[in-house]
């Protein structure tokens, strides 16, 4: 009897240890298919947020976030806060990749003037400050670097000042050294420049002026680090269009404009030799039963070049568009629901599946699909939570 015991006993002791086992092997299982799963999340990217109430918005982020992509899936994960710097609503990499710069919205309540801020890039994509600069005005909305990394540029939306920096050998600004002011004779209109955008040859800067109905170009001068008006000066746009983003097709043929305030994009031919930007023709960007208040916010291309998207804020959607890339003319593919409220910027991956939406007043990211085929968006119905986001560039593989 006594040994009839000890051996179940035994066989009690061996069923348990092996259940514990099995437990623990499943348990780890777990946790090694999840840990799969973000390690698969290679291609990193960077959001802009507000931080505090303005009169435009209810800032409640805390700075830059770093976010990675599963490039199966789309899917985001949100690693954490790279930086706690005061509204970075927009934030751009240096062609090299080196770098981070980001602008730092500040009004006359705010400070002195707004900021703009330096970084480098560190390997697992976390920033180290690097150094601030005045932008000379408030307000600046947008940063951008040309192609060869000499230069960087800052729009102020108050004050009619776009800004020229050098970038130094380690990533660093210099002080200002160009700076354009508008000079707007225009009756009832005040000069807002929304963004600086560089040519695809790098030749020259573009201005787009939501106030005047105008974009403004300039040649860049790398001798004596100066933007210098075109011939052209600048071209007019229709009363009550307010030009926000340019951008240009591939083959440098064309550029598209999307104007804030007529919810519509322009098509515009571009003639390398001098700058020169004429219009072509106009589509607009709502659908036809829309009757609500609306308002445009982003313009980009697919990297294939045959497509063309932009946002709209009220209607709450992305449009989409195929290009004829003989005449550039834009023909409507669909419009898709962002399922957020307020898309104010949006960014297409690097390997141009899936498209994201910044729904800045519902503090969410939306996750679309873009059919290779057709350019059709599809909403995955799938959305990652980041307070009030902004802006998303692409940082990509490491």
């Amino acid at each position: 009897m006594i040994l009839m015991n000890r051996y179940r006993q035994i066989q009690f002791l061996a069923f348990a240890l092996l259940i514990s086992f099995t437990t623990a092997c499943d348990f780890s299982g777990k946790n090694q298919l999840k840990k799969q799963a973000e390690d698969s999340a290679t291609v990193s990217l960077y959001v802009g947020t507000y931080t505090k109430k303005e009169g435009h918005v209810n800032g409640q982020a805390k700075g830059i976030y770093l976010v990675r992509m599963n490039e199966a899936t789309g899917v985001l994960h949100l690693k954490g806060i790279v930086s706690a710097i005061t509204n970075p609503s927009f934030v751009t990499l240096s062609p090299d990749r080196k770098n981070l710069y980001a602008v730092s919205e500040l009004g006359p309540a705010d400070g002195p003037n707004g900021w703009v801020y330096s970084y480098a890039v560190n390997d697992d994509q976390s920033l180290t400050l690097l150094n601030k600069q005045s932008t000379a005005a408030y307000a600046p909305c947008h940063v951008s670097v040309e192609a060869k990394g000499k230069y960087v540029f800052v729009a102020n939306y108050s004050g009619g000042i776009a800004v020229m920096y050098k970038r130094m050998d380690d990533g660093s600004l210099s002080a200002i050294v160009d700076t354009v002011v508008l000079k707007n004779k225009k009756p009832d209109t005040e000069s807002n420049p929304h963004s600086v955008i560089l040519s695809p040859d790098n030749r020259f800067a573009f201005i787009c002026d939501k106030g005047a109905d105008r974009i403004y170009g300039f040649s860049i001068d790398d001798k004596k680090d100066q933007l210098i008006s075109t011939t052209q000066e600048f071209v007019e746009l229709p009363k009550g269009s307010g030009p926000r983003h340019l951008t240009f097709q591939p083959n440098g043929k064309f550029a598209y404009v999307i104007n804030e305030l007529s919810n519509s994009i322009h098509t515009l031919s571009y003639d390398p030799a001098d700058g020169k930007l004429t219009i072509v023709s106009e589509i607009t960007t709502l659908p036809s039963d829309y009757k609500g208040t609306s308002y445009c916010a982003d313009i980009h291309i697919h990297p294939n070049g045959k497509y063309l998207y932009g946002s709209n804020r009220g209607d709450n959607s992305i449009a989409a568009y195929r290009i004829d890339p003989a005449t550039g003319q834009l023909s409507l593919i669909n419009i898709e629901p962002t399922e957020g409220e307020y898309p104010r910027n949006f960014a297409i991956s690097p390997d141009g599946k899936f498209l994201y939406a910044a729904n800045q007043n519902s503090n969410t990211i939306t996750h679309m699909k873009i059919n290779p085929v057709t350019g059709e968006l599809q909403s995955e119905h799938i959305v990652t939570e980041i307070k009030t986001p902004v802006c998303i560039e692409f940082f990509g593989k490491p």
